[in-house]
């Protein structure tokens, strides 16, 4: 069994532990940047507030349980730059098929389904109940929120967020950093660093930073 950090003592982690095979990972506690030291969260103690509090690093795996993707990824690059280890939580109730891909520091869970030829990248959250069908891809830092589809060969690119309910159409393109708003149905290509909205959903503005 190996022990468990997760960086982040918020509404993520209670996913995160509810979908946690305790079987093979014990939970020790989390780092949070904001929550002080000895904080009980879900009944497991803030351990510290950096990577620098932890003693012996390297006897301990990680997941990164933050739901802003921009700030997932500063951990998440934190993490691999000690070259320490990252897990994924896959919910027993996921349907992912044989000849899916999954990367590291993932969260797939309830009822969420990866169909044949689709990939998702490092650090990404495929929430409860959405579709990724076949052929997609998902790139790193990538958030696909509840109940989301991603129908046939989508590509979402590094950092975007796709909201809840959200449909989107086949052979379309997610740009990077891009952000789709809950109930969205997306009938062509988004661009990177832009938000859209609505049915059919349209662009309402665009930035030229990480903002998710």
């Amino acid at each position: 069994m190996k022990n468990l950090i997760i960086v982040g003592a918020g509404g993520y982690a209670k996913s995160v532990l509810d979908s946690l095979d305790h079987m093979n990972f014990r939970m020790m506690g989390y780092i949070d940047d904001v929550k002080p030291k000895g904080v009980d969260h879900q009944g497991f103690p803030v351990l510290g507030n950096s990577i620098d509090c932890i003693e012996n690093i390297n006897e301990y795996v990680y997941f990164v349980a933050i739901g802003n993707n921009a700030k997932r990824k500063v951990w998440f690059d934190k993490l691999k730059k000690r070259n320490l280890s990252l897990i994924n939580v896959i919910d027993k109730s996921a349907l992912v098929s044989h000849a899916a891909s999954i990367g590291e520091g993932c969260f797939i869970g309830k009822l969420a389904i990866l169909n044949h030829g689709s990939s998702v990248g490092d650090n990404c959250v495929i929430n409860t109940r959405a579709l990724i069908e076949h052929g997609c891809h998902v790139m790193d830092h990538v958030n696909v929120s509840t109940n989301a589809t991603l129908n046939g060969d989508v590509i979402c690119e590094e950092g975007s967020f796709v909201g809840s309910g959200t449909v989107i159409n086949g052979q379309l393109t997610i740009g990077s950093w891009a952000l789709v708003g809950s109930g969205a149905v997306v009938v062509k290509d988004v661009k990177p660093y832009t938000t859209v909205v609505g049915v059919p959903a349209k662009e309402i503005c665009s930035t030229n930073h990480k903002y998710n």
